[in-house]
């Protein structure tokens, strides 16, 4: 079964949590299916091994294979632009999305594929294209736009017209989007995304060896910070989204009053960046702030040295930082919200894996913090519980096979419904 993929973001072209699942699913999946990634270069030279170039009358498609995965990347000066998602968001990357979708159009019929998994609107312009091809249309719902009216209606079409929807969180559609995902009902359901309990472990970190208190107090040293309770975020800085302003307030109050560190890596809003500078001009001793994304390796490193992982997202249709942080032994202190929800058993509790609070409230998310650093230094089983439980959570529910054999059943079913 060949099954094509479109996307703005895979493996090295990546602004977040998107790159990292669809490289797990399309890694996890050569087992199962053949997997052809699709996508914009957005400036990128990938250090993938080519196979082919193909030329077309307005792209340049040129052909990679890496770990088992055909990704087919398309040239030409729109979709060479380095900003994946050029600004201003409801303009320029929309313009981007419907010259992506333009071009697939264009070449998908000299391509040999058997159904389309659409991860997000991207391909949404060559929806039309598939449906006079015959090949039915997966679409995973990563996250919706709304705060982006232009790219919202790519998504609206792209719902429209799929075959069949997939959401990566069950609260997500079922609560928090209840009213709109219940007008498709009938052709939607959720997936989890997952996590790789291999790579995210702590017998892969740089000192596997050392107790954690050490592993904390080498990385903090490594950054030029005194060893202390170590608090740690690691996202996009997206205002809508991701609760970065939030953080910074509540961050503000808390290491005024509390001996402890804070690490806060991400990159994204100019606005936040400066601030999450000006914060640690603040607080030189207690705060550090790197505005890049890092290797996935030193941001292992990090989480399995991190006693807490905050996670304040307004709204997070799975996500996959409090995953990162359990399978690694960091206890996350996140929003009570979408995935995270779905994610972390909350404390006081059975099978505890981490703290909820009110997503949205800067109070909400001090107290929280205030509940776990007293924890931890009243309690420390109790927190160890937590390290324990959360990596056994991940290895249980979340391991990327699961999803795969879940997409699995959707695409026999969709290929069954259009034979017949």
């Amino acid at each position: 079964m060949k099954v094509l993929m479109p996307t703005f973001e895979y493996d090295v072209i990546k602004t977040g949590g998107l790159s990292a699942a669809l490289t797990s699913i399309a890694e996890t999946f050569v087992s199962h299916v053949n997997p052809i990634v699709v996508m914009p270069r957005s400036g990128v030279s990938p250090s993938w091994k080519k196979t082919d170039d193909v030329h077309h009358k307005k792209v340049t498609v040129e052909k990679f294979e890496h770990n088992g995965v055909m990704i087919h990347v398309l040239s030409n000066k729109s979709l060479d632009n380095q900003e994946i998602y050029p600004g201003p968001n409801d303009t320029k990357t929309v313009g981007k999305i419907d010259e992506f979708g333009r071009r697939l159009s264009e070449i998908v019929e000299d391509m040999d594929f058997d159904l389309v998994h659409m991860h997000d609107s991207f391909g949404y312009k060559a929806m039309d294209k598939f449906r006079e091809m015959k090949k039915p249309v997966l679409l995973t719902v990563h996250r919706l736009h709304r705060e982006s009216p232009n790219w919202f209606k790519t998504e609206l079409v792209a719902l429209e017209k799929a075959d069949y929807v997939t959401v990566v969180g069950k609260t997500y559609y079922q609560e928090d989007e209840k009213e709109f995902f219940s007008k498709y009902r009938g052709k939607v359901a959720h997936v989890y995304n997952g996590i790789d309990t291999e790579f995210w472990s702590v017998k892969n970190c740089s000192h596997p060896d050392l107790p954690r208190s050490k592993r904390r107090e080498k990385q903090l040293e490594k950054l030029g910070l005194k060893d202390g309770i170590f608090y740690l975020f690691v996202g996009r800085f997206d205002s809508s989204q991701k609760g970065v302003d939030l953080l910074l307030k509540a961050g503000e109050k808390f290491i005024e009053t509390r001996d402890s560190r804070m690490v806060i890596v991400g990159a994204g809003e100019k606005e936040l960046e400066t601030a999450s500078k000006d914060f640690e001009r603040r607080h030189p001793d207690k705060v550090r702030v790197i505005n890049e994304l890092l290797p996935r390796e030193e941001t292992r490193d990090l989480y399995c040295s991190a006693d807490f992982a905050l996670v304040p997202s307004i709204f997070e249709p799975f996500g996959l930082v409090q995953l990162e942080a359990m399978s690694c032994g960091c206890v996350p202190v996140g929003s009570s919200t979408g995935g995270i929800r779905d994610t972390v058993v909350p404390y006081p509790g059975k099978g505890a894996t981490g703290f909820l609070f009110e997503r949205g409230s800067v109070d909400a998310l001090l107290q929280a913090m205030e509940r776990s650093i007293s924890l931890y230094r009243e309690n420390r089983e109790a927190i160890e519980r937590m390290r324990v439980n959360g990596r056994r959570r991940c290895e249980a529910h979340f391991r990327w096979e699961n999803s795969c054999r879940g997409y699995l059943r959707i695409y026999k079913k969709l290929l069954k419904g259009r034979r017949a």
